[in-house]
């Protein structure tokens, strides 16, 4: 067993896979060959951080839409308020346009639910919504919103402040603006959130579930496109003033990759809840990453990221990289 400490620069770490290995900046390989030292130290780098980030950001931009979208929802309601009220009774998939608190558009349509509920600004079971989002921010101007959400409400209880909501998404070539670049997100996912208010800010908690997710990332000038499958997640964040103080992530999912030089496909598992910084990046807690042939540990504490490698699944560790988290997470994407 030996031990690597690297302590070089994000760029070298990134492109640092030989000709002959089957890897690629933002990583690549595969641990389907008869040997398993193939992965190596820049392809396990690669591995760890996507298994800590492309999950953490996924479920990140799902809740920044959602959010988005109740207080869009809630502002349509307001503006209309004014209008005459048999008309708006008498229309049964209300459309609007409405200008988003720090700039650009959402447009939102509203099927289902009653006529009552479809004007109150609230998000009611039975409701259908279509929210197509243009350089949409929030009144906090930290994460810019484009395009498109179909949104139905399958439970609402409480408000706002403090209530439940379970919701079916699907997204449509929806980017957000996170901690280390750009995401978009395309598919289906279902998410369950409990949201408390508290004098330490406003708490969500959230259950999200996917079969088949598409990330299109652009990191650390990379652009990229994972799949998500199998994924159960609990998301927990807390907001003061609208912005994430920090968050935590359980649960377990598999992430799929084509890149331009190789291809991967492996399962992910929490070791009990990771914490994240207020900006989405990696501070404490460990992940399992489980290849076909390997086992790769990661272990986020103190600023640093130890990678360990098991090959053979035996339960011994062969190789152990210790790498700064900047460096971890110059690697994902």
């Amino acid at each position: 067993m030996s031990t690597h400490v690297f302590q070089f620069k994000p760029s070298l770490i990134a492109c640092a896979a030989a000709a002959a290995m089957l890897t690629a900046c933002g990583g690549g390989g595969s641990d389907s060959s008869a040997d398993a030292a193939a992965i190596d130290d820049a392809t396990a780098t690669a591995y760890a951080a996507n298994a800590t980030q492309i999950a953490s950001d996924a479920s990140s931009a799902t809740d920044t839409a959602v959010e988005t979208a109740q207080t869009m929802i809630g502002l349509a309601a307001v503006a209309s308020a004014g209008d005459d009220r048999a008309t708006a009774l008498a229309v049964p998939a209300a459309t609007t346009t409405q200008s988003c608190p720090g700039g650009g558009t959402a447009t939102l349509s509203i099927t289902g639910g009653t006529p009552a509920s479809v004007i109150n600004g609230k998000l009611d079971a039975g409701e259908v919504y279509a929210v197509a989002f243009a350089a949409c921010k929030d009144v906090t101007g930290a994460s810019t919103l484009n395009g498109s959400m179909a949104m139905t409400v399958l439970a609402a209880s409480g408000d706002t402040s403090n209530g439940t909501l379970g919701l079916s998404l699907t997204f449509t070539d929806l980017s957000a603006a996170l901690g280390q670049g750009s995401a978009s997100l395309n598919g289906s996912v279902s998410r369950t959130v409990t949201v408390s208010t508290d004098a330490s800010g406003v708490h969500l908690a959230s259950h999200f579930v996917a079969t088949g997710l598409t990330l299109a990332t652009h990191y650390n000038t990379r652009n990229s496109s994972f799949t998500l499958s199998a994924t159960d997640i609990q998301r927990s964040v807390t907001l003061v003033g609208g912005l994430p103080q920090s968050s935590t992530i359980n649960g377990t999912h598999t992430l799929s990759a084509t890149l331009p030089n190789g291809a991967f496909s492996y399962t992910v598992a929490t070791t009990g809840s990771t914490s994240y910084s207020a900006s989405g990046l990696p501070v404490s807690g460990g992940w399992t990453i489980t290849l076909p042939q390997n086992l790769i540990g990661v272990v986020v504490a103190n600023g640093q990221a130890t990678i360990t490698i098991d090959k053979g699944k035996d339960g011994t560790i062969d190789r152990t990289i210790v790498v700064p988290v900047p460096t971890l997470v110059a690697n994902a994407g």
